[in-house]
């Protein structure tokens, strides 16, 4: 086969024009939406004094750690020399990078006047986590750009690569670790206040993250000419099988200690996710993200593709699950127990002790926008540099 001819083969069959024209409508919706949300304040979002986290919080955690998960995948498999995924480290640097992005992007419809985000980067307080998110996030996201960058020469050098690799790994550790102390260093919040926070963070995004590259890959396998390679889906099942395991021990874990321990403000917490409000998600995310997932690429049922990529979906949405249970456990537990409870901060409303979230069609409608966004990004990369690029070989050596 010819280069011209081989190239062509690599170049996807249809994008359409209709995929374009939904992600291009999905931005314009989210755009409205935070421009009508920017000159109304966030009191058209579900939001309250009470619940002053919600659902861009949650899409923040859930951007971050499928950023960080797909990048340490990648960086993983080059540092020990494996090249079962060698196939796979473009889309994995591209949907990383793409993820922390949006993930950045997200915070400024929570911030309620981001016109002013300027000012934590001219008088940044160097003992705030969030300060220090902001860094390994942009840092985080510089390193992926190189990382595609080296990948994307001619002949790249397998020394380069492993020293970005090198960075690389530990940066995506530290990336989702800060974010896991944004809320584990906050005393008065108990479910977070925990030590296990970082490890369950990092632990849940390899978990998402390669949920997120399995199910990538099988689309653009079925769009375009693309191939991952023999035995691809299958390595990545096995991989699946541990992530998963790390990740419901430490969840285990921290039931365990939580419920054995019987402090009343933690055991309070942990009753609303095991038998309260957000029982029901909770069962979901147990059930959805670790059983099923984990049963499927224990088994056999591995070597079949189209298994491997059902239990990468839904160990996804066990993830968000999970990350909507960090949040609303303890929003949902209001800091001041007295009665009547605390204001909700809006007109007409009374005290209320049990605070209750509901997002508005502005947040779906922005959510709408930030996923359009991630989609329209990762289309164009995996345009670029996938599909009608040619993949390295790793060399060692």
């Amino acid at each position: 086969m010819s280069v011209a001819t081989a190239a062509r083969a690599r170049e996807p069959r249809s994008w359409g024009p209709t995929w374009y024209g939904l992600l291009v409508g999905g931005m314009v919706v989210g755009l409205v939406c935070f421009v009508y949300q920017w000159v109304n304040g966030l009191a058209v979002t579900g939001l309250s004094n009470t619940i002053s986290w919600g659902m861009y919080i949650i899409a923040f955690m859930f951007l971050v750690g499928v950023s960080a998960g797909g990048l340490i995948v990648a960086a993983g498999a080059e540092l020990v020399g494996s090249e079962r995924f060698a196939s796979l480290q473009r889309l994995a640097v591209i949907l990383s990078g793409t993820a922390i992005l949006v993930a950045a992007i997200s915070i400024l419809p929570d911030l309620g006047r981001p016109q002013f985000v300027w000012r934590m980067i001219r008088q940044p307080h160097w003992t705030s986590p969030l300060i220090w998110d902001v860094i390994i996030i942009t840092v985080y996201l510089t390193i992926a750009g190189i990382d595609l960058y080296v990948l994307t020469r001619p002949e790249p050098r397998p020394g380069l690569l492993r020293t970005v690799a090198f960075v690389a790994l530990p940066t995506a550790v530290l990336v989702h670790s800060i974010t896991a102390w944004i809320f584990g260093l906050l005393v008065a919040r108990p479910f977070w206040n925990t030590a296990l926070l970082a490890p369950m963070f990092i632990s849940s995004a390899l978990v998402s993250g390669l949920g997120l590259l399995i199910v990538t890959t099988f689309i653009v396998q079925r769009v375009t000419d693309w191939e991952p390679g023999r035995g691809v889906y299958d390595d990545l099942g096995r991989l699946m099988v541990w992530f998963i395991a790390a990740d419901g021990f430490l969840l285990f874990a921290e039931i365990l200690t939580t419920y054995a321990s019987r402090v009343p403000d933690h055991l309070k917490q942990l009753n609303v996710l095991l038998v309260g409000r957000l029982a029901p998600v909770f069962w979901a995310e147990v059930a959805i993200g670790v059983v099923v997932p984990f049963a499927i690429c224990a088994s056999g049922l591995r070597r079949r593709r189209g298994w491997v990529v059902a239990a990468g979906a839904l160990a996804m949405v066990g993830v968000f699950a999970k990350r909507i249970n960090i949040v609303m456990t303890s929003m949902f537990m209001p800091l001041v127990g007295l009665a009547p409870g605390i204001p909700n901060g809006r007109p007409g409303q009374g005290f209320a002790p049990d605070p209750i979230y509901i997002p508005t069609w502005v947040e779906a409608g922005i959510l709408i926008g930030l996923a359009s966004s991630f989609g329209l990004l990762v289309t164009l990369g995996v345009r670029r540099f996938v599909v009608t690029g040619r993949v390295p070989s790793i060399r060692t050596g």
